[in-house]
């Protein structure tokens, strides 16, 4: 027999009403009124959540979200499922006050919240998986293997140390069961999309000491962009020893091998003086890379991970972790580059070079490592006063190091959006010395060392204490410290930074909460040098946050309403972008202001409809301008590209029974308002309106679901992350998917 939720249950006992033939009121008697006995029937109820009553990443320990001090959106399996979701792109379109930023096809995965870049605030089980100009570039995340996403919104310093100020994103990895349940799940899709995933957990032994979980996908696709394809593979093994019963030791290996094109996105039509468009020359099927360069791109992850969790006594907990991560990347890539004077990107019509885009082949080879280290406390006990305190204290330790060689061609390569042709006006050969790339008949050029290995070895370690006080049924105080110190062991740089957090919730009623917090944050200089050959200070940030928790519908649907205020102060920007990379420098340029409201809802507002739906007004403004030339640019008043003011978001699935299994139907909308393309607030992109619909039937151990994302063929465009000028942001221009399918078939044994 299957234990089922309050929702699982009424679900399965409508469905039984229904081929009973019999209302809800007569369950359990006769057609005479008399009392029968039921025989005991198993069955599988399809059971789904949107919504977590707890989220670890936001305080370091267990607490209901609605006793948290603390703007916390959690995205969940069933969610990714039913939205079939196969990239973290669209699975953080779910959040309000997140933005996604331009990334291509590549290994990059790039995220605002609340208008400031999270991309270096991306962490796995809790450890950081990518890091601050991390050259090699993680491959990108598989999302066959997240069982949840955490999104802890504001300065999270007291937990992770160094950060953007907008917040972290946290996936969650899958753990072994006890209980056997397996899964293969076969998807095809538009694009030769095709897809295999494996989730497999249970008991090794029969005596409950080993637990083992594997997960598996393999995807093969190619993709709306021509010459676009990539194969991914993921391999994560997982064992769980638990020797007594207040203790736990999970270990794992994740493995991901992506092989895939390199996709820089696309370029704007029109000039520096006039201003860049996306015109009717631009079509989304056009591949501004070189055919049989960019598609050698190879990236690998390894990362091993071990976490204990030991129950000392039932008022102490104590845990330990470690992960360590490596990435390796082959990067093959193109950058288009000006083709006239006036920093067009296409030539003009009636010239010899009509409808002509120039391209320069790049290649890089990097490789990153990253190690974590928590040791983590839990105690809770009441004081003489009767409060009962929850006190956490942890010590932990990262280190990061990155080298990168880059590599660059020695003439441009030509791409006709007429005829699809790509080639080389030279064919002259290379100076000797040079790597010589030949591809086809018509591309030639010469690939040599840019100058520079770009490089990184910095570690930062960090002691907390955090005291979540209850003083009675109505009234919880939070408040905790952390001590930082950070060591740049290039350029023989350390410092430290203490950063205090605090929050107040008043429980008015058992569903009904308010807050209020403040939090403070820095973002470390991790080996960025001024014009002096001297590392630029950190960047410092502080949150203001008032919020209110509302559990309605039977306590089914979790309403939140957020409003917040964040300062970033001695943003770190650079000075020169258009110089070589050997010749750049960094600045503590100035600061930025973002003020916002957030709103959610995210669960079922009856047993057989479920939601997640947001909103986010953000208010992002450069507060202090620049200094010296980058004035012009970095202008107080202005705006950070990639930010829309207004966003919004609603998915929503309606399931009921059909014949002896169970149909679910829905789909959802996401509209995000129009962006600056860079930092010049100059240019534009349109805002735009996504529509999506999904449908399954369940039945029994099957399950068949179809998905349609962009229903209505909508074309926008994507800026990126903190562009100085619109010029750099018209060589880089992320585009909409067009309008595509998957279908999937999944079993369960």
């Amino acid at each position: 027999m299957i234990s089922l939720t309050r929702q699982g249950r009424q679900v399965l006992a409508s469905a039984l009403f229904f081929w009973a033939g019999q209302s809800p009121g007569a369950w359990g008697q006769s057609e005479g009124g008399e009392k029968s006995v039921l025989e005991e029937v198993v069955v599988t109820a399809h059971q789904r959540e949107y919504r977590l009553d707890s989220a670890r990443s936001a305080l370091g320990f267990d607490l209901k979200l609605i006793e948290t001090p603390a703007a916390i959106s959690v995205i969940t399996e069933d969610l990714l499922k039913d939205q079939q979701v196969n990239n973290v792109d669209d699975a953080l379109r779910n959040v309000a006050g997140v933005n996604k930023f331009k990334t291509g096809n590549g290994g990059e995965e790039k995220f605002s919240i609340r208008g400031f870049d999270a991309s270096q605030s991306i962490y796995k089980d809790g450890a950081r998986i990518n890091n601050p100009l991390n050259a090699s570039n993680i491959p990108s995340t598989e999302s066959a293997n997240i069982d949840r996403i955490e999104v802890l919104k504001g300065s999270s310093a007291l937990l992770y140390g160094e950060g953007k100020p907008g917040g972290i994103i946290n996936y969650i990895t899958k753990r072994p069961q006890l209980e056997r349940t397996s899964s293969v799940e076969l998807l095809y899709g538009s694009d030769a999309y095709k897809k295999v995933e494996l989730d497999t957990t249970g008991a090794l032994l029969s005596n409950d000491l080993f637990a083992y979980r594997l997960v598996a996908a393999y995807e093969d696709s190619d993709s709306f962009r021509k010459e676009v394809e990539r194969k991914r593979l993921l391999l994560n093994p997982t064992l769980a020893f638990m020797p007594v019963g207040d203790l736990k030791i999970v270990s794992g290996y994740e493995y991901i091998d992506d092989e895939y094109t390199q996709d820089r996105g696309q370029v704007l039509d029109g000039n520096n003086v006039e201003g860049y468009r996306y015109s009717n020359r631009l079509k989304p099927a056009l591949f501004f890379g070189i055919p049989d360069w960019n598609s050698d791109t190879h990236a690998t992850s390894h990362r091993m991970y071990v976490v204990a969790d030991y129950q000392v006594m039932e008022a102490w907990q104590l845990s330990a972790n470690f992960s360590r991560t490596k990435n390796d990347k082959k990067n093959f890539d193109a950058s288009s580059r000006p083709i006239w004077p006036d920093l067009a990107f296409l030539g003009a019509a009636g010239t010899p070079e009509a409808d002509q885009a120039a391209i320069q082949p790049r290649k890089s080879r990097g490789e990153g490592n990253t190690h974590r280290y928590k040791l983590q406390s839990i105690i809770d006990i009441s004081d003489p006063m009767d409060f009962q305190h929850k006190i956490l204290t942890s010590a932990s330790y990262e280190d990061f190091d990155t080298t990168a060689t880059s590599f660059v061609g020695d003439r441009l390569v030509r791409f006709n959006l007429a005829t699809g042709d790509y080639f080389t006006p030279d064919m002259d050969p290379v100076k000797p010395g040079q790597e010589t790339v030949r591809i086809g008949n018509d591309i030639l050029f010469g690939l040599s060392e840019r100058g520079q290995s770009t490089s990184q070895d910095y570690n930062e370690s960090g002691i907390n204490v955090l005291d979540y006080i209850t003083f009675d049924a109505h009234w919880a105080w939070l408040i905790g410290g952390r001590y930082s110190v950070y060591e740049d062991k290039l350029n023989d740089f350390d410092d430290d930074n203490v950063s205090v957090r605090t929050g107040v919730v008043y429980n008015a009623f058992p569903n009904l909460s308010f807050y209020g917090s403040y939090a403070q944050g820095f973002t470390n200089s991790a080996g960025r040098l001024n014009e002096n050959n001297s590392p630029v200070d950190p960047e410092t940030s502080t949150t203001w946050e008032l919020g209110a928790k509302w559990e309605i519908f039977d306590q089914q649907l979790l309403m939140t309403a957020t409003l917040y205020r964040v300062e970033n102060e001695d943003l770190i920007f650079i000075v020169n972008p258009d110089a070589p990379i050997a010749e750049q420098f960094y600045d503590n340029l100035g600061a930025i202001e973002s003020r916002g409201l957030e709103l959610e809802a995210v669960g079922f507002i009856n047993e057989f409809w479920r939601v997640q739906a947001g909103y986010s007004y953000i208010n992002n403004e450069i507060t202090n301008g620049g200094t010296s030339n980058n004035d012009a640019i970095f202008r107080k008043g202005n705006t950070l590209p990639g930010i829309a003011d207004h966003s919004f978001n609603v998915f929503s699935l309606y399931e009921f029974s059909l014949g002896p299994g169970f149909v679910g139907a829905g789909g959802g909308v996401f509209y995000q308002g129009e962006v600056y393309i860079s930092a010049e607030n100059r240019g534009e992109y349109g805002s735009w309106t996504q529509v999506d619909l999904a449908a399954y039937y369940k039945w029994n151990a099957w399950k068949l679901q179809f998905n349609v994302k962009n229903l209505l063929d909508e074309e926008y465009q994507q800026a990126q992350a903190l562009v100085p000028t619109d010029t750099f942001a018209a060589a880089r221009v992320g585009t909409a998917t067009p309008l595509s399918y998957i279908v999937s078939v999944a079993y369960e044994f």
